[in-house]
This record gives structure tokens, sequence and C-alpha cells, in this order.
């Protein structure tokens, strides 16, 4: 039995945009800078996707810069361009949360896979 599990703390490479799919489903595409370990110079930029009603709270909360935690799963998938095979790598997003806030405070976990109900009042930025 395998275990696909991914824990990453990065910076926003790019305000989100959430789009809505025809099944009225919204879906947000980010991308996290990540220092790595041993070499804080070295960064990597990884590519996430949110879903519902968390694609909807990071589209409203989030902007470039802003420092976020993520956990998930990898997906790989591919297309073809050009005749070639392509292959994309991608974070699905289980669970989100924000690291800093305007006035300094953590703000607690939104979770894809549950029914989350936020208020405007609960994030003070």
């Amino acid at each position: 039995m395998g275990l696909n599990v991914v824990i990453l703390t990065g910076r926003l490479t790019r305000d989100i945009e959430v789009k809505k799919l025809s099944n009225d489903k919204a879906v947000a595409n980010f991308s996290l800078a990540v220092n790595r370990k041993f070499n804080k110079d070295e960064v990597d930029f990884i590519n996430c996707v949110a879903w519902g009603k968390t694609a909807e709270i990071a589209g409203k909360y989030l902007k470039k810069g802003n420092q976020v935690g993520v956990q998930g799963s990898i997906r790989v998938g591919s297309y073809e361009k050009d005749g070639q095979k392509r292959y994309k790598t991608e974070v699905y997003v289980d669970q989100l949360e924000f690291l800093e806030s305007k006035v300094g405070k953590k703000v607690e976990v939104v979770k894809a896979t549950q029914g989350v109900v936020v208020d405007d009042e609960e994030f003070p930025f």
C-alpha cells in the first residue's frame, strides 16, 4: 500500500484566479515558491490546485507573496502538444493554511474535504 501525502510551506508567486466550471464548482490554480531545506538560495516552484470552498476562500483572501501551508497529494497528468506527450505534476490541495495576515495573526486551516462555512469576520485582514 502506498501513501501520497505532500506538505508544503511557501509563498504565492502570483495572485490566485478562481474559475467556475460548468458544474458551478470553483477551481483555483496557483504556484508556491518553496525554499529547499539545505540551500535557502534554491527555490522550487510547485503548481497547486484547490477546489470548491477552499478555492473560493483562497481567491478571496490570498495575494501574491502571502505565505501559506498546503497539505495534499501529488497528481501527474499527461497531454499531447505538437505531437509530443508531456507530463504535468501538481499538488491537489486537501488543506490550506494562511500563515500570515496583515495584522500578524495566524489564521485557521481551511479543509477542502469539509463543507467549510466561513464568515468574513473570521479573517482579520
